[in-house]
């Protein structure tokens, strides 16, 4: 991996995306190189620990793909979506791509879900999330098919279909169908036919959402049998906050949103935040943690619940990590963001050892891993990009406002950095990015891409 030193920032020149109808701000940055990493901003000596303290009253809590080993970088020839055919023609799993790709991004207090179009840049949906427009938003995950999952932090889970095709035209009750079509067209709950499924959960705090890989049929080219985990405090407390007692994982039906599957965990911490962020392996397998804090230990566990017999392994996180976002990469190492102590650990679900990043910047979200093997990091100044081999800092990058929140890689290769104030495409190969503004107070970070899930999957496991 070549080694790219450098520092991004972001001097801004405006331009318009959109088709006219839907103005979406969009912008492409300058870029400055330094001759090492300690030339970026670093982080302050203390993590700036998450301001879901208010989550009970303001509900505004802050909290987090390897295609082939010769991958050379983002694709640079891509259109729009195309909805005549579900996919590119290449129909065998792990090279089959949609010919739609898009990131979810929960605009929090507005309890929304806003889609985005990773080619032109274009938001072309904006949905509520719970019947009551108060679920707080925050973890989406995407599944083969590009449809999204959203977990309310104030509870409850909902899919929405990616593509138009896939929606039940009569799902309102009115002939043809009814959608949004971007920011400013939010319809009412219940009449937005690409609503799949909501399910409400008895709590009052549900932050992690994967989706399982599910089975690849080749005679429609599309992925079928597709579950989803999702993991709730077992004891409700305020909104966005669990009460004292352990958490709940539920697996549920992709397709109808029945619960399949129900997984007590009494030794996993379910009071304040409970479970904060999970993700999945190359097995379906669910991984989760808390939001750790440094040298406490009553919140070092990581937890694995098997995909096929439900039993579940608590492992113990190091007290120099303070677990925040987490991510599987194409090895299946699991990697955490830390927001004291070591900024970044791997484990190593196999030998149960840990690693860490020759970096001490904290981390304050979301990881990914890219489609050169690169893993990103949320920072707060931007990110970092970490050589998975070496364990070595490779690459900083720097947005305006900082604070990024979410990381994901889109399918054809570039990084989204999502802060509290905009979602950024970053190309890894150019060192520039362009900006989308439109969302409000956006706050995601999970696999909202489905870049993860992908390369776990299709990546090169060793």
């Amino acid at each position: 991996m070549s080694r790219k030193l450098a520092l991004v920032f972001g001097s801004l020149s405006l331009v318009t995306c959109g088709d006219g109808s839907q103005a979406s701000d969009g912008a492409t940055s300058s870029i400055t190189t330094a001759t090492n990493p300690s030339a970026g901003p670093t982080a302050t000596s203390e993590a700036a620990s998450e301001s879901e303290t208010g989550a009970a009253t303001s509900g505004t809590d802050s909290d987090g793909e390897t295609t082939t080993s010769g991958s050379t970088g983002p694709k640079l020839d891509v259109a729009a979506a195309d909805f005549g055919d579900t996919g590119s023609g290449d129909c065998t799993a792990c090279g089959f791509e949609l010919n739609y790709s898009y990131v979810w991004i929960a605009n929090a207090t507005e309890g929304t879900v806003s889609k985005i179009d990773t080619v032109t840049l274009q938001e072309v949906g904006r949905y509520i999330t719970r019947p009551d427009g108060n679920g707080n938003p925050s973890r989406t995950s995407v599944n083969f098919n590009g449809d999204v999952a959203v977990a309310n932090r104030h509870g409850g889970l909902t899919k929405f279909y990616a593509n138009p095709n896939d929606c039940d035209e009569m799902a309102n009750g009115t002939p043809g169908l009814q959608t949004s079509s971007g920011p400013d067209d939010i319809l009412p709950w219940g009449q937005d036919d690409c609503l799949a499924w909501y399910v409400e959960f008895p709590t009052t705090n549900q932050r992690p959402v994967a989706w399982e890989q599910g089975d690849f049929n080749p005679e429609t080219c599309r992925y079928e049998n597709m579950r989803v985990w999702t993991v709730v405090s077992s004891v409700p407390g305020l909104p966005g906050l669990g009460g004292n007692g352990g958490v709940t994982v539920h697996r549920l039906d992709g397709e109808t949103g029945a619960i399949l599957d129900t997984i007590p965990i009494e030794t996993f911490p379910g009071n304040q935040f409970g479970a904060y962020g999970g993700a999945v392996d190359s097995q379906g397998n669910l991984w989760f943690c808390p939001q750790g804090l440094p040298f406490t230990p009553d919140n070092k566990k990581l937890v694995r619940v098997d995909a096929q017999n439900l039993a579940y392994t608590v492992f113990t996180i190091p007290q120099d990590v303070a677990s925040y976002g987490i991510t599987v990469d194409a090895d299946d190492y699991v990697w955490i963001s830390s927001t004291g102590g070591k900024g970044v650990a791997r484990f190593n679900p196999v030998s149960e050892a840990w690693d860490y990043p020759d970096t001490s910047t904290l981390s304050l979200g979301g990881l990914a891993q890219g489609q050169d093997g690169t893993l990103w990091v949320s920072t707060n100044y931007g990110a970092m990009g970490l050589d998975p081999s070496s364990l070595e800092l490779d690459q900083m990058v720097d947005i305006p406002d900082g604070g990024t929140k979410g990381v994901a890689v889109d399918r054809d290769g570039f990084v989204w950095l999502v802060n509290e104030t905009a979602a950024y495409k970053y190309n890894s190969e150019a060192m520039t990015y362009e900006v989308y503004s439109g969302l409000d107070e956006p706050y995601t970070y999970s696999d909202f891409s489905g870049g993860a899930l992908k390369n776990t999957t299709c990546g090169p496991p060793t």
